[in-house]
């Protein structure tokens, strides 16, 4: 029979909660005013209160325990998940510029199962435009563990060529910038390389531009109605050709930048 057994297991049980009771000495304290009948309300009171405080000051103290473990498992996923992360391979070729590039889909099908094996989920959100006519994308990259980290991407809308001509309508320059920004916000957020992120337009990063990017910045610079002469001099060149490949994106922006504060 197993009658004597099952009656040990409960006197254990029982035994385990008094000791739990027991270890408890503001509990103790609690229980000897409620039974002395001298004792008075208010401090009965003062005492629960006090009580409370320390028990809500527990639960804080837990739950940032609880916050500082979920950042280290981040941070501790995110090194290691950076560390397998490959450069991605170039899938599309740009027409243009005769080059090639990785699209947003290279990038998600060759990094998104690492990123996924380490407790990742990465979600992008279009949350509206600013006052300078960018689309914002929400981000959020949350871990198993419990950690999130999110911000907010501001990305130039990709209404025009490399010539600065509209050559979208309002839909696919939404859909072109949404894009876009997924795909560098992304490699970012996660370090992924992709051997060069030019759309392709690849050159020697120690020598000059293209002879079509510099006539992209002459463009620009007529289009936003800026100083020929002062953009050289910001990058310390005697003229435009002269720009170092790897500063041209660089340029590119702030020549957009530009001529959005003024209008242009």
């Amino acid at each position: 029979m197993n009658t004597a057994v099952d009656i040990r297991k409960e006197d254990s049980t029982i035994q385990r909660y008094d000791d739990d009771q027991r270890a408890d000495p503001f509990v103790q304290m609690i229980e000897r005013v409620v039974l002395d009948p001298n004792a008075s309300v208010d401090k009965l009171e003062r005492m629960l209160a006090l009580r409370n405080e320390e028990v809500e000051n527990n639960r804080r103290r837990d739950r940032e325990d609880a916050e500082i473990a979920a950042k280290r498992a981040y941070f501790a996923a995110m090194s290691k998940c950076q560390a397998e992360l490959p450069v991605v391979t170039k899938n599309r070729n740009n027409t243009h510029t005769k080059s090639t590039y990785a699209d947003l889909a290279a990038i998600e099908e060759q990094a998104m199962p690492i990123i996924h094996r380490y407790g990742f989920a990465v979600s992008f959100q279009p949350d509206g435009y600013n006052d300078k006519g960018e689309l914002r994308i929400l981000w959020e990259i949350s871990h198993e563990e419990g950690h999130v980290r999110n911000g907010v991407g501001e990305i130039p809308l990709d209404g025009a060529g490399s010539q600065g001509r509209v050559n979208k309508t309002g839909t696919q320059a939404f859909g072109s910038t949404a894009t876009y920004g997924r795909r560098y916000l992304l490699c970012m957020l996660f370090n992924i390389s992709t051997g060069d992120d030019r759309d392709g337009n690849r050159v020697p990063d120690d020598g000059p531009i293209s002879d079509e990017q510099a006539a992209t910045i002459r463009s620009i610079i007529e289009e936003v109605e800026a100083d020929a002469a002062k953009f050289c001099e910001v990058y310390q060149i005697d003229a435009v050709p002269h720009l170092p490949a790897r500063l041209f994106d660089d340029a590119v922006q702030n020549l957009r930048a530009y001529g959005r504060r003024n209008g242009k």
